[in-house]
């Protein structure tokens, strides 16, 4: 039963990348994140007929598989403009608003996403929003000297955080800085933690994307093809989310 169940969700994601590759057009340029997700699309763009389309991409794993792949990568510096963006994420609530922490560059990618006419965020049931995910942390980037003042901060709104490590040392960004994972134990409201994190000098950026999200690609049974700011498709958001 397990096998026929990761079978369903790895065709789910399948599903899901053709229908992305369908929305590119020859000589576009593509923004992708990093994930199970992205790396699917990655490995079908090897595949299709799109021969002149130009990738960008902030994760380090998805620049490796685009080589391997040998597609045509540029840097972010050389793109003033994307077309389309595809990224995954931890979850995704009503309000097209999401939590992307575990890995850790959302500097890059909200980036990314300001330069992109489309950013899409790839979508399977198991990553619409419930009140459990709020247990998982949100991950900020932060100055290395900012940890005591952030922490004495955080510690007033009920708040607290553990520093990524690896090998005894702080994980650093391609910045410098470092990540940190904060739980928040007295709201569950994005706009608040957000705006509270917004405030506190020393963070960089954090996980939550509340406005820069422009659709959603949905596959439960079919891929839906979703948009913010259509209020039919909007409904129809709503309905999926409500259906949990």
């Amino acid at each position: 039963m397990c096998k026929l169940i990761s079978r369903r969700c790895i065709i789910t994601k399948e599903n899901i990348a053709n229908f992305a590759i369908n929305l590119i057009k020859d000589g576009q340029t593509i923004g992708l994140g990093g994930g199970r997700n992205v790396s699917l699309i990655v490995k079908s763009l090897e595949k299709s007929s799109l021969k002149h389309i130009r990738i960008v991409t902030v994760s380090n794993e998805t620049k490796t598989l685009c080589e391997q792949m040998g597609l045509n990568l540029v840097e972010f510096e050389e793109v003033d403009q994307v077309d389309w963006t595809f990224d995954g994420c931890d979850w995704i609530n009503r309000k097209f608003q999401a939590l992307k922490t575990r890995g850790g560059i959302q500097t890059e990618e909200k980036m990314l996403a300001q330069v992109s006419k489309h950013y899409v965020l790839l979508v399977t049931k198991d990553k619409l929003y419930d009140p459990k995910k709020t247990e998982l942390p949100i991950c900020c980037e932060i100055l290395p000297n900012s940890i005591k003042v952030i922490r004495k901060k955080l510690l007033n709104y009920n708040a607290d955080f553990n520093l990524r490590i690896s090998n005894n040392m702080p994980i650093k960004t391609r910045h410098g800085n470092y990540l940190i994972d904060v739980q928040w134990k007295n709201s569950d409201i994005p706009e608040y933690i957000s705006t509270v994190l917004d405030s506190l000098a020393g963070i960089v950026s954090h996980s939550f994307f509340l406005n820069e999200i422009t659709e959603v690609l949905y596959n439960d049974d079919n891929v839906k093809h979703i948009h913010k700011k259509r209020e039919r498709e909007e409904e129809e958001w709503e309905n999926i989310i409500g259906e949990l």
